[in-house]
């Protein structure tokens, strides 16, 4: 599988990529202390690992922001299984111009 099957879309020029198998860890910056991160994994893999790798690679980021569709459980329970804790749900205007509920979830340095 490509990172693009795994993320279901093809990653940012400024995504860093981080990939053990079929689990990629994506991660885009917001400003340089604060970035945004996606997971994709196919079913038997897991995503501690790049997070981990992440934390190493880039000392100066001290938190990691997640969102995603209130309603897509199976990534919420994931981003909590990763350790990210859930900030609101709340209405958000998605880049489609679609407004959504979405969960964010954050991370802060361990």
């Amino acid at each position: 599988m490509t990172d693009a099957e795994i993320l279901g879309a093809v990653p940012p020029e400024n995504a860093i990529l981080y990939r053990d198998g079929d689990a990629v860890g994506m991660l885009l910056p917001i400003t340089p202390s604060v970035w945004e991160v996606h997971c994709g994994a196919a079913q038997a893999m897991r995503g501690k690992a790049s997070l981990s790798e992440f934390w190493s690679d880039h000392p100066e980021v001290q938190e990691l922001i997640g969102v995603m569709k209130s309603e897509h459980l199976c990534a919420r329970y994931n981003a909590a299984r990763l350790g990210f804790e859930r900030v609101n749900t709340t209405p958000i205007t998605w880049p489609d111009g679609t407004v959504r509920n979405t969960a964010d979830y954050r991370m802060k340095r361990p």
